[in-house]
């Protein structure tokens, strides 16, 4: 599972890492507080094989009484997939040679939930070079059904914001939003819900989630 994602990240993200690397913008208003050694030891807690719970206190309770939500927001993928793990990892101390974190010091971990059918996913990632943002560009323009200068256009914007700054997509569905560090390297939060064009959410209800799940990180 997590082997089949480093082809798709590496392949967008390359080319954005190298033009836009060193970009992330200056600190503002207050956000979780992640450092980027603790993303990596969450990832490698989670490992290859994924885990049942979100190992980052994410209150999706909170989230949706905040976004004003009709449904209640579970843990997991729902449906067909309702026995995948909720939280996968990728990146911590690896020596695979197709993986986008080889040689460099970064993670993400990614909890799943639904509301109904429709999948939200709390993607948590750090780089220590340059924006986490970028490595997941793939996963931005696959949910916001981006063309290539939408998605550099996006991912430059949400690396650049200050931290705490929710930034929207176009489409509706994604946010990102940049979080405390600690002064080593940088770590977001990119929230998606649905599919672009598909997602039951207002745009200001997925942008009132990600600022609420973005506080409660650490």
């Amino acid at each position: 599972m997590i082997r089949a994602k480093h082809a798709a990240l590496g392949a967008v993200s390359a080319v954005l890492l190298t033009a836009l690397v060193g970009c992330a913008g200056d600190d503002g208003a207050d956000a979780g507080a992640v450092s980027l050694d603790r993303l990596v030891t969450l990832a490698e807690e989670v490992g290859e094989d994924g885990a049942a719970k979100c190992p980052l206190p994410y209150d999706v309770a909170k989230g949706g009484d905040s976004a004003k939500l009709s449904e209640n927001i579970e843990p997991g993928n729902g449906g067909s997939d309702a026995d995948a793990p909720v939280a996968t990892a990728e990146g911590g101390k690896t020596t695979d040679p197709q993986s986008p974190w080889l040689g460099t010091t970064g993670a993400l971990v990614t909890c799943s939930y639904h509301m109904g059918e429709e999948r939200l996913e709390i993607h948590t990632i750090g780089a220590e070079q340059g924006s986490g943002i970028y490595a997941l560009a793939p996963v931005i323009q696959s949910a916001g059904s981006m063309g290539v200068d939408e998605l550099k256009s996006y991912t430059e914007k949400g690396a650049k914001a200050k931290t705490g700054e929710a930034v929207l997509s176009k489409s509706g569905n994604v946010v990102t939003v940049r979080l405390d560090a600690g002064g080593k390297g940088d770590v977001a939060l990119v929230l998606t819900s649905g599919e672009s064009g598909k997602t039951s959410l207002k745009p200001d209800q997925v942008v009132e989630l990600a600022r609420t799940f973005a506080s409660q990180a650490k």
